[in-house]
């Protein structure tokens, strides 16, 4: 019996460990609320337990199971940061903010303490974007420069980022709605059309063909940009074929039925 369990135990490690050591692109949709909860249950290390919460969508629970961890922990902070990132996203635009504002503090701290984590840095990109969104991006050009150099950081420490060049893919979407000489005007004379499609596509690359809202985001652009119509109706059928994976793919799936719709009917 002694052995059985501890076969059991050796045989639940290693299945653990094989899981953790999958890259976050590996990770091919959402895990299930029960699963999630149970793989948690299998380790001791809050952190990884958080990341297990994290991947079933389960905010509230990741951020109880970081309050066990070093506070001051660079790991422990921009986990903490992106659940509240996380939860923001699912709340009423006149409540997010303070969620966004919050996540923001504490993945400075995170960066301040460790500032060579891909993770990290990645964290503090969304986070500066999000809030950057909710007050106007061309409101906080000092936030959007910090996106480009955090996903930039991110990318230059980590092995493989694609969230990261997908943020700097939408940066450059967004920002070239504006004129050429008044992004000089403002310090992002680096703002380039040709560096949206480079960024998506890497992304996309990297991610195994795996991301939702990079697929749609990429179609938009290619439909609304250059027409490219055949292009974009393939990325949203992709889009649409892939399992959800993140929180706000539901709604990217939404608009990309809805763009499929309008590029169908002309």
């Amino acid at each position: 019996m002694y052995v059985r369990k501890v076969f059991f135990s050796l045989l639940m490690a290693y299945a653990i460990q094989s899981f953790i050591a999958k890259p976050v692109f590996g990770i091919k949709k959402r895990l299930q609320v029960t699963h999630a909860q149970r793989l948690s249950k299998l380790t001791l290390d809050p952190l990884e337990r958080a990341d297990f919460l994290n991947d079933g969508w389960l905010h509230d629970e990741a951020l109880v199971e970081l309050e066990v961890g070093n506070q001051d922990d660079s790991e422990v902070l921009w986990r903490q940061a992106r659940s509240i990132i996380n939860q923001g996203e699912n709340l009423p635009e006149d409540q997010a903010l303070e969620y966004y504002q919050r996540a923001l503090e504490l993945v400075e701290l995170s960066v301040e303490k460790e500032p060579n984590s891909p993770q990290a840095q990645q964290v503090l990109a969304v986070a500066c974007g999000r809030v950057a969104l909710f007050k106007g991006v061309f409101k906080s050009i000092g936030l959007v420069k910090r996106v480009y150099s955090a996903a930039h950081l991110a990318i230059a420490a980590g092995d493989s980022m694609p969230v990261s060049l997908y943020i700097l893919g939408k940066t450059h979407k967004k920002l070239i709605e504006k004129p050429g000489f008044l992004l000089k005007a403002l310090g992002l004379g680096w703002v380039r059309a040709d560096s949206v499609s480079y960024y998506f596509e890497q992304a996309i690359e990297l991610s195994h063909d795996n991301m939702i809202q990079c697929n749609y985001e990429f179609a938009e652009f290619q439909y609304r940009e250059y027409n490219e119509k055949e292009k974009a109706v393939k990325l949203l059928n992709r889009a649409l074929e892939l399992p959800l994976r993140d929180e706000q793919d539901k709604a990217a799936k939404k608009k990309a039925t809805e763009l499929l719709f309008e590029i169908n009917s002309r």
